[in-house]
């Protein structure tokens, strides 16, 4: 089943947040908030229409707009402070809140970017759930104690609250080999998000020949590890869409931390790809794209 997400140009740096790698919230999602609050007091409550950079500081952050129609493209971009790690992975999160007074938690969406290694970041949204909400980016330290590190903010989705986008949003379209790197699919392996080694063996091959991607990988994936390999489906020109597993190319990281992976891919066309596995509740791969003639 196709899993829709958002990249960012990794340049992707772009990236991959392309992503290289931002990503759709799911459409169909509906309100769980216990209480509704009002700009004003989402203003108190430290989501303020321009975004709190207080305990991000000295990173930055920039929104271009604080209202969408559903489904339509929104990208914040801005830079990291000095302590939040290069490829550090920054996520999309809706609070959901219990009372007028600032209580509550977050449901985390399917949104993210990494940070790049001049300490940019470009991160694409869309989202489907109208109303006025406060949203944060960032991620959690990896401390005994573990402290949220990010900036938040208010956005409001305008729109009739229809379960999917709307028309012609998710019809795959065709990327070029530039539109691909600003994505994050990269002609040499992309392990930005990655965090060890990857090569691959041919940019491009006829169909059906036989193509080999090899490296290491980072602690975080345990030997055993199956690696899936998945075909990126765009839904428009800046790194939106869907992922789908190329049947039986799969792979397993060996005790040595080394994996290496023999594919074909029939299908003619330039396109991109992530080789990968779930940890915990996110995708953690690496991305190239391949021209198959």
């Amino acid at each position: 089943m196709s899993t829709f997400v958002r990249r960012t140009a990794v340049v992707l740096a772009s990236g991959v947040l392309l992503a290289t790698s931002a990503l759709f919230a799911a459409p169909g999602a509906t309100a769980d908030t216990a209480v509704t609050l009002t700009p004003a007091q989402l203003t108190e409550s430290g989501f303020p229409r321009k975004p709190n950079t207080v305990a991000w500081n000295p990173g930055t952050a920039s929104l271009p707009t604080t209202t969408a129609p559903q489904w339509e493209d929104v990208i914040i971009t801005g830079t990291a402070p000095s302590y939040a790690p290069v490829g550090q992975i920054l996520t999309l999160e809706r609070f959901v809140p219990t009372s007028t007074t600032g209580d509550g938690s977050f449901k985390t969406l399917n949104i993210t970017t990494t940070v790049q290694k001049n300490r940019s970041f470009s991160m694409h949204f869309q989202l489907g759930l109208s109303g006025t909400y406060g949203y944060r980016v960032g991620y959690e330290t990896s401390s005994f104690s573990p402290e949220f590190v990010g900036f938040e903010f208010q956005f409001t989705t305008t729109g009739t609250g229809q379960p999917t986008p709307g028309a012609g949003q998710s019809t795959a379209v065709a990327l070029t080999p530039r539109q691909l790197t600003k994505a994050g699919f990269s002609k040499t392996v992309n392990t930005t998000a990655w965090g060890a080694t990857a090569t691959l063996s041919a940019e491009k091959v006829p169909a059906g020949a036989p193509v080999t991607i090899k490296g290491t990988a980072p602690e975080e994936i345990r030997p055993g590890t199956v690696l899936q390999l998945k075909r990126f489906v765009p839904t428009d020109k800046y790194g939106s869409g869907s992922f789908e597993a190329i049947p039986g190319a799969l792979t397993q990281v060996a005790t040595d931390r080394t994996f290496s992976l023999t594919f074909e891919i029939n299908q003619r066309g330039v396109y991109g790809y992530s080789l990968g596995a779930v940890v915990g509740d996110e995708w953690v791969g690496m991305e190239f794209q391949l021209k198959t003639t």
